[in-house]
């Protein structure tokens, strides 16, 4: 049975005219393959940038949950005054957690920025 598959196949094919390739084939593939290549690259970059979200947001929810787990007492801006800083009277009183909060998001911002900047200048130089 399977031989008799394997000679039709093999008349088959025979009877099939011999085509040329067209002149810009292997233009035509080398592109193909070079859009493959870059869209690869890009989704490991996409892949690297929401690890790096993700490994700062999970540093930061630790060390939020470490806080509140060992009850740390909050601290106002009314602790600031008592050092008779230059603060002013409308200063919000913020909890430590809260900060915590505020300086996660903002390395968060300092990380991406960092990311944008190495690519430039990857870019520029080469790399």
């Amino acid at each position: 049975m399977k031989q008799d598959e394997n000679d039709i196949l093999k008349t088959m094919f025979s009877r099939m005219p011999e085509e040329k390739l067209s002149p810009a084939f292997q233009t035509d593939m080398m592109e193909r393959i070079r859009k493959e290549a870059l869209l690869v690259a890009k989704r490991r970059q996409i892949l690297q940038v929401l690890l790096l979200i993700g490994a700062s947001i999970s540093m930061i929810g630790l060390a939020i949950a470490t806080f509140v787990y060992l009850k740390i007492p909050q601290m106002s801006s009314e602790w600031f005054r008592t050092y008779d800083w230059q603060i002013p009277r409308n200063f919000p009183n913020i909890s430590i957690p809260h900060s915590y909060l505020i300086f996660g998001f903002l390395v968060v911002i300092l990380l991406f920025a960092d990311y944008l900047f190495r690519q430039v200048y990857y870019k520029r130089h080469g790399g």
